[in-house]
């Protein structure tokens, strides 16, 4: 599957090295116009400001969680198609499994590849 990089994606996770280390990732794969947001509420003010083509968020960020950041985005009619992929621990893949496109850490970048284009494709 081929995946459309000259989307912005926007990148939440409250530390800064780990969403250094998905941006990386990302522009491994091909994605040049990436944000980051430290929480989601920061997320959603940018998603308000910005028509981005994908939203990558940790689920275990605060003081909104990843889950929470999602259902906050499909439940603003001007954002709620944003495609969304969750990123989660092993161990909560399967509570977060159905409520969103989910993909466990530690991931590399072709497992991240498959998983953005199968979100980005509908």
């Amino acid at each position: 599957m081929t995946v459309n990089v000259s989307v912005p994606v926007l990148v939440v996770h409250d530390y800064p090295t780990i969403g250094s280390i998905v941006t990386n990732v990302l522009r491994q794969i091909g994605f040049e116009h990436i944000d980051g947001a430290g929480n989601g509420r920061n997320a959603l003010r940018k998603l308000r400001d910005k028509a981005y083509g994908l939203v990558i968020s940790d689920d275990s960020i605060a003081p909104m969680s990843g889950e929470e950041l999602l259902h906050a985005i499909r439940s603003q009619p001007e954002i709620a198609e944003t495609p969304f992929l969750l990123l989660t621990s092993p161990s909560r893949l399967a509570a977060a499994a159905g409520r969103a496109d989910v993909l466990a850490k530690p991931f590399n970048a072709r497992t991240l590849q498959s998983h953005i284009a199968a979100v980005m494709q509908g």
